[in-house]
């Protein structure tokens, strides 16, 4: 198998953001995958996203196999309502209307939640308060790869930075395929690849990665000085930039793995 340029690679947990993407970029931009809200659906009627099952009712073979079926998944054509009628919802947004002052449990609990744990970090309180919304027709951030609510944000930004085509990869980075930036405006099918989702999107002038991971709730928007002079990410999107101890998995405790210190010339 090809090895994969550092560029483009997911950092593992034990390095830092920066240090990991430290030749190829000068800064990393945590952008938040968004709630969202699409006229006429709820996640009650119209079930969206990854379906999360417990390993010791099935397992991973047994769920591609036979795939569990959702009686109330969401039509065919509901990412191209997605993109063309839904309305992001940020994280502050939500936080606010829950009262919560905490941001690094909100945020945590947002993440786990999302994912369906039941880890004993994800706090009760907040992630009832999330249920609520959600049967009021609030969707979760959508995890793994990048969103479909994120794609007008997408082109808006690209258009900004000067970027008339991107190359699309998908989460292995062993498929690819170019792709005209006015691709992500709406009125546009959702964007995609042949045989997966997308899971990063670059460009080498500028050079640029935007790349989502697995089990993320957030892209990784890593960019050059003259990148981010150009276009700021958070004029486009929500989140914060990556410190010097910002590690892949910047939602859990930095003591959850061993950490490698960063090392910067």
């Amino acid at each position: 198998m090809t090895k994969i340029p550092r560029r483009l690679a997911t950092p593992p947990f034990e390095r830092s953001l920066l240090d990991w993407w430290a030749e190829d970029y000068d800064h990393v931009f945590i952008a938040l995958n968004p709630f969202f809200r699409v006229p006429g659906y709820s996640p009650e009627t119209a079930a969206y996203g990854p379906v999360h099952f417990d390993r010791e009712d099935l397992s991973p073979e047994e769920a591609v196999d036979n795939p569990p079926v959702r009686p109330n998944e969401a039509p065919e054509e509901f990412e191209l309502l997605i993109k063309d009628t839904g309305t992001p919802v940020t994280w502050a947004e939500v936080q606010d209307k829950l009262a919560v002052r905490d941001s690094e449990k909100f945020r945590r609990t947002v993440w786990l939640w999302t994912l369906e744990s039941d880890r004993a970090d994800c706090d009760d309180y907040i992630a009832g308060s999330l249920d609520r919304l959600a049967a009021r027709g609030l969707y979760r951030p959508e995890e793994d790869v990048m969103p479909i609510i994120l794609e007008p944000a997408i082109h808006r930004f690209l258009t900004a930075l000067g970027i008339e085509e991107v190359t699309l990869w998908n989460e292995w980075r062993d498929e690819q395929m170019t792709c005209p930036t006015e691709a992500f405006a709406r009125g546009e099918g959702p964007v995609t690849l042949p045989q997966s989702r997308v899971a990063a999107i670059s460009c080498d002038a500028p050079r640029l990665l935007m790349a989502w991971t697995h089990d993320g709730v957030e892209g990784f928007i890593c960019m050059s000085d003259e990148a981010r002079r150009a276009c700021p990410p958070e004029s486009v999107f929500e989140g914060d930039y990556a410190g010097v101890a910002t590690y892949p998995d910047w939602l859990n405790p930095t003591s959850f793995f061993d950490r490698v210190q960063p090392v910067f010339n």
